[in-house]
């Protein structure tokens, strides 16, 4: 029985706990990412990006040292001590991202209802506020996702952060391997989430990353009562910073993990408690858990061995060893068997393999829950292996992208089984992915046998994928392409999926808040890389010069009109021949007459042209007349009239023409209109007869007329009308 005051967070030692998994692949030792939920983005989103990218995800089953502790003069290794999968997540190249491991808990029974999960972390210190270092944190959510106790359901372990027990090596801030539990008790029946997420420092440079591996196990006190005995003792899980052990409200024992008390002192059903505190960034979180004091345990242990092929015990054929122990008053939790040729097992029922062959003792002692244990041994006849071991290449090489499986490898036309040792009794699938360098054996299978085995040295050429920020911008004004991204590479490629899909070229559109994938490729290797994904942000400017509008022009004989004489002109602004045009014009480009030319404006926020454009339509017309000052009366059609240039845009007009005594001989209103010319002839005054031609002199004209703006306008001058008849 479990009574939970909080939601228990229980920070453990590292190698403390040495639980049996009760959650599938929780400890990716299917080498994959399969029943976690795996997403990648800013540091800001982590959820953008669905699904496993190995440049965020990567799972390492070697025992391989970090290369940033390495370079700082220490030794993290990237698989925890008594693992042989673990997961790195995120990298070390910063640019403001974040990355996300989630693992999905269904608490059906009391068996399950301790999280074990252990991490080490590589953080770079920025020198920033808490809030803004990389960190790596962990929360406890419920089936809606949301948090369930922020108070003891929370981890955060940011670059900097005291009180971790880290290494510091300039700014490099990392810790060995800690192990840390959570307390499922109050959720048996119900489904959660545990989440674990690494971001880089809230200005690019600085990274954060983390390696994690988990496992479930269960909570409770363990009661060694056995057959013969005048104590018990009481064990309760390890690693608290606090025990407190109770009997009927009284303090018993010593406030340590486990206390023997006397046997005699204590009824059978007697109850003890222990209060369990553990510490949590600060907070004080505690739980109490009950153990009843049973009857003694009684042990008997028996076992068996399977002949794998045929009748005889060969070497390198797996042999399993059946438990077949009895027990009373307790359940057989431990098993260590002693095979006789310097190896063990804790398996129940464990498969053997003797390399030499001979005569050996095989023991089993059996332990209960309880800490009781009894032992048998027996001996076992181990005959040589008629097999030939395989004849395959020894080195193999391949690419490390796309992911080569153990069916990749070449076996000559042999049937052969795949093992990851040795004397591994466990055979590994052909499926299984081959994600970084390894060596594996291999076995002939002959008429159900397995013979002796060939080991193999894979190696993968590695190609890093391009180098580039995960989010990069654009203006959508200037039409970006898939050229413009901005990414570091050897020979980069782009494609619509992060694997498999269709190859982009260089002057594919990029579309708004869509994710492009690139990858390398090394000439050299014949390699590519595995594919990096950058989301296209597009943005758009809302400022608008003005609705659209007509600008006139007075037309000049001198010199012409240019772009930068534009209404609105400046610098932030720039003009288009179409709304659609994607080519800036020149601001001395020379306007023409009846031409529209497009304007955006260049937004200050967003940096980029206004999505709108306005249309500026152009119209350059005479703002005045001009007036020639000569007339010859000699029917030759030329200057035969007083000619008044662009007189018929003026309609509004009137002129008067005097001689020069001052006396009137024509007038005229509406000049230019309809052919209303003056041809030399009198139309006005007493002087002249009506229609005659005037003699040969200098005239005097007075012209009044509206301009378009209507206002007077008026021009006065000479002019010279020479008769030859």
């Amino acid at each position: 029985m479990v009574k939970n005051y909080y939601f228990l967070f229980l920070f453990f030692i590292a190698n403390l706990i040495n639980a049996q998994s009760g959650c599938f692949n929780s400890d990716f030792s299917n080498a994959d990412f399969e029943g976690w939920r795996a997403s990648y983005g800013p540091r800001s989103n982590p959820n953008l990006n669905k699904g496993a990218n190995f440049s965020h995800h990567f799972i390492t089953n070697t025992e391989v040292v970090d290369s940033v502790a390495t370079s700082c003069g220490g030794e993290l290794f990237m698989v925890p001590p008594g693992e042989t999968h673990a997961a790195r997540l995120g990298n070390n190249r910063g640019g403001t991202e974040a990355d996300r491991l989630i693992y999905d808990v269904d608490v059906v029974t009391p068996d399950n209802n301790l999280f074990i999960y252990k991490y080490a972390v590589v953080l770079q210190d920025g020198g920033h506020d808490k809030e803004s270092q990389p960190n790596f944190s962990v929360r406890i959510l419920n089936a809606q996702g949301n948090e369930i106790d922020p108070y003891c359901g929370v981890y955060n372990v940011s670059s900097g952060e005291p009180n971790q027990n880290a290494n510091v090596c300039g700014d490099i801030y990392w810790t060995q391997w800690n192990t840390v539990g959570i307390n499922l008790s109050n959720y048996l029946g119900q489904k959660i989430a545990i989440e674990f997420t690494t971001r880089d420092c809230s200005f690019v440079q600085h990274f954060g990353y983390a390696y994690i591996s988990a496992k479930c196990s269960k909570l409770k006190i363990n009661v060694a009562v056995c057959d013969g005995g005048n104590n018990f003792t009481l064990t309760a899980p390890s690693g608290f910073i606090g025990y407190s052990w109770t009997y009927n409200g009284q303090v018993v024992g010593t406030p340590t993990q486990s206390i023997t008390l006397p046997l005699a002192d204590y009824p059978p059903g007697a109850t003890f408690e222990c209060l369990l505190t553990s510490y949590n960034n600060g907070n004080k979180c505690e739980s109490i858990i009950q153990a009843t004091l049973a009857n003694p345990t009684v042990i008997t242990p028996r076992f068996s061995a399977s002949i794998p092929c045929k009748t005889d015990h060969t070497t390198y054929s797996p042999i399993t060893f059946q438990d077949n122990t009895s027990i009373v008053n307790g359940t057989i939790n431990k098993w260590e068997w002693n095979f006789g040729d310097g190896t063990t097992s804790n398996l129940k029922n464990p498969s053997h393999i003797f390399e030499n062959s001979g005569d050996y003792t095989v023991s089993l002692t059996a332990y209960s829950d309880g800490g009781c244990s009894s032992s048998i041994s027996k001996p076992i006849h181990i005959e040589t292996n008629p097999i030939a071991k395989p004849a395959i290449p020894e080195i193999q090489t391949f690419c490390h992208y796309p992911t080569p499986t153990l069916a990749s490898l070449e076996t000559n036309g042999l049937t052969v089984k795949w093992f990851d040792s040795l004397l591994s009794t466990d055979e590994v699938s052909e499926i299984t992915k081959v994600i970084s360098n390894r060596e594996i054996y291999a076995a002939t299978y002959k008429d159900g046998c397995l013979g002796p085995r060939t080991k193999v040295s894979i190696i993968l050429n590695a190609l890093g994928p391009p180098i580039g920020n995960s989010i990069q911008e654009f203006c959508l004004s200037s039409a970006p392409t898939i050229a413009n991204f901005q990414i570091k590479g050897l020979s980069v490629s782009w494609y619509d999926a992060q694997d498999g899909g269709n190859i982009l070229s260089p002057d594919t559109p990029l579309q708004n808040n869509v994710i492009y994938y690139s990858s390398d490729y090394d000439k050299a290797t014949g390699c590519s890389s595995s594919r990096w994904g950058v989301t296209a942000i597009l943005k758009e400017g809302t400022a608008v010069i003005s609705p659209d509008f007509t600008q006139e022009f007075c037309l000049k004989q001198e010199s012409t009109w240019r772009i930068k004489d534009l209404n609105h002109y400046s610098s932030s602004v720039r003009y288009y021949s179409s709304i659609n045009s994607t080519n800036q014009l020149s601001h001395n480009t020379e306007l023409e007459d009846g031409t529209t030319y497009f304007a955006a404006i260049i937004d200050s926020e967003t940096k980029c042209e206004s999505n709108v454009r306005t249309a500026i339509t152009v119209n350059i017309e005479p703002c005045d007349v001009n007036i020639y000052n000569l007339i010859t009366l000699n029917d030759n059609t030329s200057n035969d009239y007083l000619k008044i240039e662009f007189i018929e845009l003026f309609p509004n007009n009137s002129i008067q023409i005097y001689n020069r005594f001052g006396q009137l001989v024509y007038k005229m209103s509406g000049y230019g209109i309809d052919q209303n010319y003056f041809y030399g002839r009198a139309n006005a005054g007493e002087i002249f007869i009506k229609d005659e031609k005037l003699p040969t002199g200098n005239y005097f004209y007075i012209l009044n007329y509206k301009r378009k703006d209507q206002t007077e306008a008026t021009k006065k001058g000479f002019l010279y009308i020479h008769n030859n008849g």
